[in-house]
């Protein structure tokens, strides 16, 4: 039994549509950087903001998210040893969103306060949850 794939003229296949949901350039790469510093810091979390690379210290350690010059074009978040690609700054901050509450809050496991690092030995660190 054999498949043919037809699409009517003008339409989009399903992989054309997925690709356009990136940015298309780098340019556009770091304009939705940059919309992610925004958001960031009007949701009160501080950012160091570099030339295609977004540090965020106040979460978890080691945080960044960066862009790169070559397709495909995204925002990397760069977090716990993973490398997660996000299509624009409204899904980065969504990924981002539980690092941002837990940071909110104070550990139980340690007594750190809101927004400080939990001790070294902490188990569970609620910031890398």
């Amino acid at each position: 039994m054999s498949f043919s794939l037809t699409h009517s003229a003008g339409t989009v296949t399903q992989a054309e549509d997925a690709a356009s949901a990136w940015p298309a350039t780098a340019a556009a790469a770091d304009a939705e950087l940059a919309r992610l510093a925004e958001l960031l810091a009007e949701a009160g979390v501080t950012v160091l903001p570099d030339a295609g690379v977004l540090a965020v210290p106040g979460l978890a350690a080691g945080i960044r998210v960066r862009t790169t010059s070559n397709p495909p074009h995204a925002l990397y978040v760069i977090a716990a040893g993973r490398i997660t690609p996000h299509a624009g700054a409204d899904s980065a901050f969504a990924y981002l969103r539980p690092l941002i509450e837990a940071a909110a809050r104070p550990c139980d496991g340690c007594g750190a306060e809101a927004s400080k690092p939990c001790n070294p030995n902490c188990l569970p660190d609620p910031s890398t949850d």
